[in-house]
């Protein structure tokens, strides 16, 4: 088996190595960061900025716009997790949700009006996560052009990261914490 040569993504891993994590740029701002104790996973809901948080305590909304925890259920939340779904608490009450985490799934990693999110590994078990501009490209410094992205984080161990359906939310989650950033319409 023949290793393919790779050597042509050399100066992309220098600029990856090089990049300092930073807050999010404008229009992005820091709404909260919360320890969550035992975090598996968290999925949005379609219709607006509350985030569904599941973790080993209990279930917990979350408003991603104000920064408020909503509703907490603090009982032991027993349903099967790996079919990727939870029933909400609280103004979720009774509404399926789609996770993502512990057992996979996924958020939306990108906006409609262009942002994305790209998570590397270039120095495992580091992961950094990248926050591009719109219609940027992680590969534009190979082609001549300026890069337009930026690390909003390195983690080891992350559960999940994404966008809310509507782009106006970001969250990073690990199993101990939650990281929300966000923007108005």
């Amino acid at each position: 088996m023949t290793i393919p040569d790779t050597s042509h993504l050399d100066p992309l891993r220098k600029e990856l190595r090089r990049l300092q994590t930073r807050l999010p740029p404008p229009p992005w701002r820091k709404v909260e960061a919360f320890a969550v104790g035992g975090l598996r996973s968290i999925g949005f809901d379609r219709e607006s900025e509350l985030l569904l948080v599941v973790s080993s305590t209990g279930r917990g909304v979350i408003d991603c716009q104000s920064g408020r925890k909503v509703a907490r259920d603090e009982g032991e939340y027993d349903e099967d997790e790996s079919q990727l779904e939870a029933i909400g608490i609280g103004p979720l009450q009774d509404r399926v949700l789609r996770l993502s985490g512990l057992h996979g799934g996924g958020l939306p990693n990108s906006t409609q009006d262009g942002w994305s999110l790209e998570v590397v590994t270039i120095d495992w078990p580091a992961s950094a996560i990248l926050l591009l501009e719109p219609f940027a490209s992680l590969y534009d410094s190979l082609h001549g052009r300026p890069s337009r992205f930026h690390s909003i984080g390195t983690e080891t161990e992350l559960r999940a990261c994404g966008f809310s359906y509507s782009g106006r939310s970001l969250v990073v989650a690990t199993p101990s914490d939650i990281t929300i950033d966000g923007r108005s319409p």
